[in-house]
């Protein structure tokens, strides 16, 4: 039975090491909202100089609706030529962001957030940096027509500001006398913010955002944990993510609810209200002869009136976030999904009293540790019994040690150790429930460690500045390997001294893959070990005075 333990622990380890390459993601959502009509706030406007204007505002509502109005009156039909002389840019303040557009294209340079940072500590930017060459900022136009794509997108176009119901209204107009663009944007103080674009006369064009999604220190490009660039999008209240790697050039969405990229913790999204279908679309950029980099777009294709207009979000997979604005199936924590929801819940509610995720942690170990006593103290029993029954069950093998070939007589031997274990109130697989159990708290753990924005960055003590992220110096791994030697020895074992010795490589194996985990997930594991070995060595003293304990059923 020991032997199938051990396969079945070292196999479900590697497929957790292996699990975001490797295995399919189920429970693609945990909550089903219609979103809200998004809510956005006021400006005051004052020049900062004289090709950059910043606003500042604070939260007020804005419905989409409205959004559509000033393009489809004014990008009616050609016009006159409309152009600025020169770039500028036009700085927006939120509550939560700072968003920097500029009038070369129309499009949106800089979304930097307020309260998340970058391992350097300034402010986050999901906006991806781009070569200098490149024009393909959030809310190019995409267009069969290189040349007219080009244009548009490098233009100066230019701008009229307002003030509609306390909500900055950047309007941006362009117009060579044949082709005239209206981009429109309506941006307050909360994450999302309405666009519309306008083009005539109409033809077949996408606005996308991308590519990608923000721009990863040197340290989460080398983590395996950290995946960027993926595509979503929701149909149906159905989240499909389109993983960068594995993307076709252009991947057709119909009638999506939104689209987007994504990574673990950030996510860029658009969600229509006058559309066509939506694409998540694959580039392939040559850095050098051996260097290609991978990036995503989405997009949303404009209907045929030539209008293209919805909602945008740029922000954290923060929960209560997500749910607010109707994008909480993005926010994905694996196989066992559901299980790191409710342990999410749980830390986030420990940290109002605690205020220290890694405190948190270990106080929601020994929880569930004092949930999962009774049946870890019934395999505890079952093993010592095992192990004080196994001169009998040795008996029994020998009996039939050379009849193991025959078929007949093993199933006597299996039947006869069974009623010896019947009689001595022993159930031969007690000891697998508790791993059983533990397995997918592991995974829970795992993917909430990983995705749980709520995590990144958080310190614990001492050398541990981010849970999220592996021990810089390997010591929680280290000290979870020894532990684990200190349980297996404490441990009551049926199996001969030589499988023992066998099974003290499993703590090795342990330690090596986990060096790489989320040094939270360590820690969860390694309190784990300590209040197991704590448990045994009170049971084992237990039993010594109390002998005919073991007898009892």
């Amino acid at each position: 039975m020991e032997k199938r333990i051990f396969l079945a622990v070292v196999i479900s380890i590697a497929i957790l090491a292996l699990w975001g390459a490797v295995i399919p993601k189920f429970f693609p959502q945990f909550a089903k909202k219609e979103p809200p009509a998004p809510t956005q706030k006021s400006a005051k406007t004052t020049s900062a100089a004289a090709t950059t204007t910043t606003t500042t505002g604070a939260p007020a509502s804005a419905g989409s609706s409205s959004s559509l109005t000033p393009p489809l009156a004014k990008a009616g039909a050609a016009s006159a030529p409309v152009a600025a002389t020169a770039e500028s840019q036009t700085i927006v303040e939120g509550n939560e962001f700072t968003a920097r557009f500029t009038n070369r294209g129309g499009e949106l340079v800089s979304f930097r957030l307020k309260h998340y940072y970058a391992r350097d500590g300034s402010p986050l930017e999901l906006v991806k940096a781009r070569e200098s060459e490149r024009s393909d900022f959030p809310f190019s136009i995409v267009t069969r027509d290189e040349k007219l794509q080009q244009r548009l997108n490098t233009a100066f176009f230019a701008l009229t500001q307002r003030s509609e119901r306390n909500i900055n209204v950047l309007e941006y107009r362009y117009s060579d006398g044949a082709t005239t663009v209206v981009k429109t944007f309506r941006v307050g103080g909360e994450y999302p913010f309405d666009f519309t674009i306008g083009v005539t006369p109409a033809i077949p064009y996408r606005v996308e955002i991308g590519p990608g999604i923000r721009t990863l220190a040197p340290e989460e490009r080398d983590s395996q944990f950290i995946v960027t660039g993926n595509g979503v999008a929701q149909i149906d209240d159905k989240l499909k993510v389109i993983s960068r790697e594995k993307a076709d050039r252009v991947s057709v969405v119909s009638n999506p609810q939104f689209v987007g990229i994504e990574d673990n913790y950030f996510l860029t999204a658009l969600r229509p209200t006058h559309s066509g279908d939506g694409t998540i679309r694959r580039i392939d950029v040559h850095l050098d002869p051996k260097t290609t980099r991978r990036d995503l777009y989405a997009g949303l294709n404009a209907a045929s009136d030539g209008i293209v207009a919805g909602n945008a979000f740029f922000g954290p997979k923060q929960t209560k976030v997500l749910e607010t604005y109707g994008y909480a199936s993005t926010l994905q924590f694996g196989f066992f999904g559901f299980i790191g929801r409710i342990l999410l819940e749980v830390l986030i509610w420990m940290y109002g009293f605690i205020h220290n995720y890694g405190w948190s942690i270990i106080v929601l170990t020994i929880v569930i540790k004092i949930v999962l006593y009774p049946l870890q103290h019934k395999s505890i029993v079952s093993m010592k019994r095992m192990q004080r029954v196994q001169p009998k069950v040795e008996a029994i093998r020998n009996k039939y040690k050379k009849s193991r070939s025959d078929a007949e007589q093993r199933q006597k031997m299996n039947v006869e150790m069974m009623k010896l274990y019947q009689q001595e109130g022993i159930n031969p697989m007690g000891g697998c429930l508790p791993i059983a159990l533990q397995l997918p708290i592991l995974w829970g753990f795992y993917g909430l460690l990983s995705r749980a924005i709520e995590l990144r960055g958080a310190p614990f003590m001492w050398w541990i500045h981010d849970l999220s992220a592996k021990d810089p110096y390997y010591i929680t791994p280290i000290l979870m390997t020894i532990t684990m030697f200190i349980q297996q020895s404490v441990t009551p074992t049926t199996v001969d001294p030589a499988q023992r010795r066998m099974f003290m490589i499993m703590p090795l194996v342990f330690g090596w893959i986990f060096k790489e985990f989320p040094s939270g997930l360590v820690l969860y594991w390694l309190v784990q070990n300590i209040l197991t070995i704590v448990q045994q060595l009170i049971m084992n003293k237990y039993w010594k005075d109390h002998p005919a304990e073991l007898s009892k059923d």
